[in-house]
């Protein structure tokens, strides 16, 4: 196995101590244990994190899960994450062996929802969610990439089924999925319409969407859809905010066999929604066309294919908003819970 330096005993980790807010429920910790190297025979791998992008599932665990929970007491949040190796097992493969390769990706649910999230400075993971950090890319870049946006942006161009030519319509295209997920439909050869904020228009045009519609121009934005694309509906939307009026109206701007994809749940956590629009009969008030939401499980191939779309140039400009130093992760927090960020809020975790 990959033998590190001597690591410190201790280490600075963000725990949580109630449900809540961030600013009511973490705390930092500054002599929290630093984790053992990985048994020898194992697959997982030792990682110095260097940077953690937020999510808004992040804040959705901090307010839900409890924290009295004998497996969640004082509990680490955070999914994505970049860092260096510095130490795993025989079984993991040979390049996240290698002491000081930079690796990036995101946990899984299981290990979040156990407590070992990655705002903290050393955290041990299964080598099977690791990818390594593409060369066009910096680290904070990669935190955000690789992780949670970047592979939900991935799974949802494989659920559209996408082909060269056909018309796409993206709802949040300047958040941190949309803003990768427009990248890669245009390097498949999709006409682009983006659903921001004005105020975002040049820059969700500098990604290479083809036209944005600014949802505060036209609210509401679905008469307007209508009108728009009446002739030519369109053949797939991606909706990364969770919009029901959206799909609700969708039939007059969409192909009967067109598809409709959410990433957002809400507060049901897709109950709700599922119920409404996927079970629902047409002559109950359900709308004729396809629904579905995705949900995202943290994979090392997903990052891997995202990190194929930054080496062959589909994702040109990954988007930080803002890197927060690591002892102010609630303003980082706070800023994400604002819903105005233009791309990720990354937390930067090694000095």
């Amino acid at each position: 196995m990959a033998t590190p330096t001597p690591l410190p005993k201790t280490m600075k980790q963000w725990v949580q101590t109630r449900n809540g807010a961030p600013k009511d429920a973490l705390q930092l910790k500054t002599d929290a244990a630093v984790p053992s190297a990985p048994a020898p025979s194992s697959a997982d791998v030792l990682i110095k994190i260097s940077h953690a992008a937020l999510n808004p599932v992040d804040v959705h665990h901090m307010r839900i899960l409890p924290t009295w929970l004998p497996f969640r007491r004082c509990p680490t949040p955070g999914f994505d994450f970049c860092g260096e190796v510095v130490a795993a097992g025989s079984a993991a493969p040979e390049e996240f062996r290698k002491v000081g390769a930079v690796v990036g990706g995101a946990l899984g649910g299981m290990q979040v929802a156990f407590g070992k999230g990655t705002l903290a400075e050393y955290v041990t993971m299964p080598a099977h969610l690791l990818a390594l950090k593409p060369k066009g890319l910096s680290e904070a870049e990669a935190a955000g990439v690789l992780g949670i946006a970047g592979q939900t942006a991935n799974i949802c161009v494989r659920a559209a089924g996408v082909e060269q030519g056909q018309r796409g319509l993206v709802n949040g295209a300047s958040g941190g999925v949309g803003s990768l997920l427009v990248q890669i439909l245009k390097a498949k050869g999709v006409v682009v319409y983006g659903v921001c904020s004005g105020v975002n228009e040049a820059m969700v045009k500098g990604l290479g969407v083809d036209e944005v519609i600014d949802y505060k121009a036209h609210d509401p934005v679905e008469p307007f859809l209508a009108e728009k694309f009446k002739d030519q509906p369109l053949d797939f939307i991606i909706d990364c905010v969770g919009s029901q009026p959206l799909f609700s109206h969708s039939t007059g701007y969409l192909k009967p066999k067109g598809k409709f994809l959410t990433i957002a749940g809400g507060k049901s956590n897709g109950v709700v929604p599922f119920v409404r629009n996927r079970l629902r009969p047409v002559m109950l008030g359900g709308t004729p066309r396809s629904w579905q939401i995705l949900a995202l499980l943290p994979a090392g191939n997903l990052a891997q294919e995202v990190a194929a779309f930054v080496d062959d140039g589909s994702i040109k400009k990954p988007l930080v908003d803002e890197v927060f130093p690591f002892e102010e992760a609630v303003k980082a927090f706070e800023k994400l819970a604002t819903g105005r960020a233009k791309g990720k809020i990354v937390v930067k975790v090694a000095v």
